[in-house]
């Protein structure tokens, strides 16, 4: 299960199910991990709206626009919200640690808030009342436990705002059966278009609009959009049984088929006895 035609089965899976799911009576980790399906699901659909082959594609106007860094840099996204799920879904047995990644969770947007607002409108007269509420917050995550038990280090990195997960990518990527090397490969491809680093520049020099190397590159990176993509109806649908029941055929044999493959070194289908 590869391509545009297989990414397009799969956003609209993605979007019946979040809307399916929209508003349901939860707790605080099922509303945020909605918002961030819902956030992968919007975009997957822009990705599919700037790939040349999608029924999806829209041309701007008039003019067929054969954007690879969008592309790449909007899989990027697509990558960190599946794994901002994962982090939200993949819940730890203690309780203590449950309620210090809320805390963390609620200190980081009052800290990226006050980040904003001081830097941009340094005299604005809603400073004080944003900063009286980062500093509440900030008392509560060091009333925690769990923020005690933390290194120096790692204490420092979350008041400073440095984080706002407990667990890398490859930490959650080893919980969801990825591979180390398929991430790390992956995600550093994408993030060159991201940056507009030089080897992404002498990329879209060789780049042609409609020519076999420009749609061997957007197929490559729809085809790393697809397993996370499939991999976060998994994810999401342990939260939401009911919507399980409902995948068709196509869709479970995507994310059969990704499972293995994303074992990428330990895969089988990668060392057979064969193998030197």
């Amino acid at each position: 299960m590869t391509g545009i035609e297989n990414l397009q089965k799969t956003v609209e899976a993605l979007v019946a199910i979040s809307s399916e799911t929209q508003e349901r009576p939860t707790n605080w980790r099922g509303e945020q991990a909605s918002l961030a399906f819902a956030k992968l699901a919007m975009t997957c659909l822009t990705i599919l709206k700037l790939t040349p082959g999608s029924t999806y594609f829209a041309p701007a106007n008039g003019l067929a626009m054969w954007d690879v860094s969008a592309i790449a840099s909007q899989t990027r996204n697509l990558i960190e919200a599946y794994y901002l799920l994962c982090y939200l879904i993949f819940e730890p047995t203690d309780p203590a640690e449950r309620e210090f990644r809320k805390l963390l969770w609620d200190f980081h947007e009052a800290f990226e808030r006050n980040e904003m607002l001081s830097t941009g409108i340094p005299d604005s007269k809603n400073l004080p009342v944003i900063r009286k509420g980062l500093e509440e917050r900030q008392r509560r995550l060091e009333a925690s436990p769990v923020f005690a038990g933390l290194s120096t280090g790692h204490r420092e990195q979350l008041l400073k705002g440095k984080k706002f997960k407990l667990e890398s990518a490859i930490e959650l990527s080893r919980k969801a059966g990825i591979s180390e090397r398929f991430y790390r490969s992956n995600y550093k491809y994408l993030s060159t278009f991201a940056h507009s680093s030089p080897f992404a520049i002498s990329q879209l020099r060789e780049f042609r609009a409609d020519s076999p190397e420009a749609k061997q590159v957007i197929e490559t990176v729809v085809n790393t959009a697809l397993p996370y993509s499939l991999l976060a109806i998994r994810e999401f649908t342990s939260l939401f049984p009911d919507q399980l029941v409902k995948l068709n055929q196509t869709i479970l044999a995507g994310i059969h088929f990704w499972e293995e493959i994303l074992k990428w070194e330990k895969s089988e289908q990668f060392n057979s006895p064969s193998d030197p």
